[in-house]
């Protein structure tokens, strides 16, 4: 059963206000997550409003913890308060990435940065929308009307989906309990493509996804072997697989820092990738390492 263990410490801000630094060790997942919503919870009833997740010592966020962490942002900022994340771990950082949701919080690499970052919340909020708000669109889904009347983020009170939509108008909705996830960690010198493909099936079976899009998915995994053994030169090397879907696509996140991921945009292996997979990325993530990002789509 995993464990999520609480340190959490009184800090004050630039304006003198008092706001909690919460050390969170563990995993946020289905065992943890009631206790972790309900430590947050009890906070913001206690009159404090902002907090600083310092999420370090986290092993792992499953959906579910995800998606909490999304709706306790959402219920601070209600308050006229804010939830900062500090120390992501490049795991995590990959994860949020893949799911869109970065979009969502403010990560910061230390304590100080975040606190001096509660100063700076009046200056940020000058900003001026390029779109024409108010705006007003269907929900996917539901197909209920929503009138938005300016960017930020919101919760739709009949389905209880979160969304986003920034200053041009680009709307992005998280429906986190839809989305299932495999996490996997392997040595760079391992053959693990039929290992993952397995996996891989699994999960899109689970998903109810069609046979076509897991035998590109399949086949994907294979050309990414294959450009992981090449550019690996390090018997002691490992990487981190993230397995991310829902009921319209599967995306597979490689997490790596060492030269097994470390390589030139035009590599020959990425044009390799493109022709099963319907987006391709790879990127130096901000915190540190390499992520190698593949979506495939129902269409």
């Amino acid at each position: 059963m995993a464990v999520l263990n609480f340190d959490i410490k009184t800090v004050t801000l630039p304006s003198g206000e008092e706001s909690k630094a919460v050390f969170l060790t563990g995993s946020i997942d289905a065992s943890t997550n009631q206790t972790f919503e309900g430590r947050l919870s009890d906070i913001l009833s206690a009159g404090t409003h902002n907090v600083m997740l310092v999420l370090t010592n986290v092993k792992y966020i499953n959906s579910t913890g995800l998606g909490t962490i999304v709706k306790c942002v959402d219920n601070f900022r209600e308050k006229g308060g804010d939830i900062k994340l500090v120390g992501v771990p490049t795991k995590v950082i990959a994860l949020f990435e893949m799911l869109g949701l970065l979009a969502l919080f403010e990560t910061h690499e230390t304590i100080e940065a975040a606190v001096a970052s509660f100063g700076k919340k009046a200056a940020k909020a000058q900003a001026q929308p390029t779109a024409k708000f108010p705006i007003q669109f269907k929900h996917p889904i539901t197909g209920m009307g929503l009138n938005i009347s300016q960017p930020g983020r919101f919760k739709d009170p009949r389905s209880g989906d979160y969304f986003s939509i920034d200053q041009n108008g680009t709307i992005e909705f998280y429906e986190m309990s839809k989305v299932k996830m495999i996490e996997a960690k392997l040595p760079a010198d391992l053959d693990f493509a039929a290992g993952l493909a397995s996996l891989a099936g699994a999960l899109a079976t689970r998903l109810r996804l069609p046979a076509d899009v897991t035998s590109h998915i399949q086949r994907g995994l294979t050309d990414a072997a294959a450009i992981i053994r090449k550019h690996a030169n390090d018997a002691n090397e490992t990487f981190n697989v993230l397995l991310v879907g829902d009921q319209d696509k599967l995306q597979i996140g490689i997490v790596g820092y060492g030269n097994a991921l470390n390589f030139r945009p035009d590599d020959a292996g990425l044009k390799a990738l493109e022709s099963n997979m319907d987006e391709v990325k790879h990127q130096v993530l901000s915190t540190r390492g390499y992520l190698l990002t593949m979506t495939k789509r129902v269409r």
